[in-house]
């Protein structure tokens, strides 16, 4: 009888990658994080923006012109199947993205009037209610969701710690009480030595 004992060898993963995860296979696209191009894509953006270039500029002060104006960007959007977003809707009315923001938020908006700027709230309010559609919806990569949900309206990773005080020997004295207390220790103090 062979009492040999078989050494059998142990299946290779590939370097470095970890169990499960198929040797040197490349992982399923829509789990990739990578940015995917396809050709076109560039000339797609490109020319979704340069159709507002020559839109003509809109008075503010009318209110009936921003509605429209909004209007026109979210349909250009719709047309040109594109994410609307706070850049695009400040290129549409040849302002800064900055600009948009404070229309919105009241912050420089005292030439505006209200209607205007409701209008202009109304939009930034949608584009938000997109962003978060389209991160919760996996339509959006989720590092570039939290930049643009950051730095766009306002969200936070914050955590807020509230420290209340436990004094376990009870009450703080004033300066003044400890003082006394301080005083008295000593008179009785000397007071013992005689």
């Amino acid at each position: 009888m062979n009492d040999k004992v078989v050494d059998l060898p142990t299946p290779s993963r590939g370097r470095g990658r970890p169990k499960g995860t198929g040797g040197n296979k490349r992982p399923d696209k829509s789990r990739d994080m990578s940015v995917q191009t396809e050709p076109g894509d560039n000339r797609k953006y490109l020319e979704h923006s340069l159709k507002m270039w020559d839109w003509p500029s809109v008075d503010m002060k009318e209110p009936e012109q921003v509605k429209e104006r909004i209007g026109m960007y979210f349909k250009l959007c719709a047309d040109d199947d594109m994410k609307p977003s706070v850049a695009g809707l400040a290129l549409a009315f040849g302002v800064h993205r900055k600009t948009i923001w404070a229309w919105s938020t009241g912050v420089d908006s005292k030439t505006l009037p209200t209607e205007s700027r409701d209008f202009i709230k109304k939009a930034y309010q949608i584009l938000n209610a997109q962003m978060e559609d389209y991160a919760q919806n996996g339509k959006i990569n989720p590092v570039a969701a939290i930049f643009l949900m950051k730095n766009h309206f306002g969200y936070q990773d914050k955590q807020e710690v509230v420290l209340t005080p436990n004094n376990q020997l009870g009450e703080a004295a004033s300066a003044e009480e400890l003082q006394q207390k301080y005083i008295e220790a000593a008179a009785s103090d000397y007071d013992s030595e005689e």
